[in-house]
């Protein structure tokens, strides 16, 4: 169903990301470290490598997926709508009372014009996100998108997560949602 409109959810496994890039860090610094030991001067050059490589991995790690991680928790789900932001928000809140739970709708403090808006269930671990975006598939000249990212799940097998990414999703694409 989701595939048939270009609509779908994107899995990331943001915590291995993240702890891949680190320890690829570790291995080339402790790479060019055991070079310098062994070798002395005559390994100089390979070191070097070695060593501007694994700062670079950490810096990039800490300045790209720590931010990442922190924002989206260590799994999370995305989904771009062609939809505003207002509308999308209204969608997920609309899909998580569903069953009749309280939600509430908390504004990230930002420096954007539409900041993100998390919306959460009582009673219900994962989160969903929406924030003003753009597809990775539109022209730079298209209209803004709203991703949609569900986190703060125990592992992405989670039924209750599958089941309201479900209604969340059929409601963007103005279905009848899943009622089980």
């Amino acid at each position: 169903m989701d595939a048939e409109r270009g609509l779908s959810w994107t899995y990331a496994n943001n915590l291995r990301v993240a702890t891949m890039f680190l320890g690829l860090s570790m291995v080339s610094l402790g790479i060019g470290v055991l070079l310098v030991l062994s070798y002395g001067a005559d390994a100089t050059d390979a070191a070097l490598t070695f060593l501007t490589i694994g700062i670079f991995l950490a810096v990039f790690a800490v300045l790209v997926f720590l931010p990442r991680l922190v924002r989206r928790g260590a799994i999370s789900f995305s989904l771009y709508a062609d939809r505003p932001l207002d509308e999308a928000e209204r969608v997920v809140r609309e899909a998580l009372s569903q069953d009749g739970a309280t939600v509430r709708v908390e504004v990230v403090r930002s420096r954007s014009d539409r900041p993100p808006r998390i919306v959460v269930a009582d009673g219900v671990a994962p989160r969903f996100r929406i924030e003003s975006s753009r597809s990775p598939e539109a022209p730079a000249d298209a209209r803004s998108w709203t991703e949609v990212i569900q986190s703060g799940m125990a592992d992405e097998e989670d039924e209750e997560a599958r089941r309201l990414r479900d209604r969340v999703a059929a409601r963007l694409h103005g279905e009848r949602p899943p009622t089980n």
